[in-house]
């Protein structure tokens, strides 16, 4: 496995999200979307908007581990590119303020992958 370079590894995912975005005063618009790869400190996506650095998302997921909770956090947006189609953008999100229930759960989901990859 390459050397990681940020805080923690991120591993290739295709978990369905939801991601919620207020608009002004309007309540959040949601849209759905696949992960792209997640770690234990943020989310990678494809959205179909571009978002700047320092916006606020609700994610909403269904980690494996947990398949009848919706788990619901907050990120704050590192950064959005496009994403070459020319529809999606590539959407980098840092969580912010996990509770430690969530925190070993995202932790015991990417542990879970790196375990089993090579059994494929």
């Amino acid at each position: 496995m390459p050397e990681e370079k940020r805080k923690a590894v991120r591993i290739k995912s295709s978990l369905f999200i939801q991601y919620g975005f207020t608009v002004g005063t309007e309540p959040a618009q949601w849209d759905i979307s696949t992960v792209k790869d997640i770690s234990e400190t943020g989310v990678s996506l494809l959205t179909g908007k571009s978002f700047n650095p320092g916006d606020t998302l609700i994610l909403r997921l269904k980690v494996p581990s947990r398949p009848f909770a919706l788990t619901q956090v907050t990120g704050r947006v590192v950064g959005s590119s496009d994403a070459g189609t020319g529809t999606a953008f590539l959407t980098r999100i840092e969580f912010k303020d996990l509770d430690e229930d969530t925190k070993t759960l995202f932790h015991e989901y990417v542990a879970w992958v790196i375990r089993n990859a090579g059994e494929k």
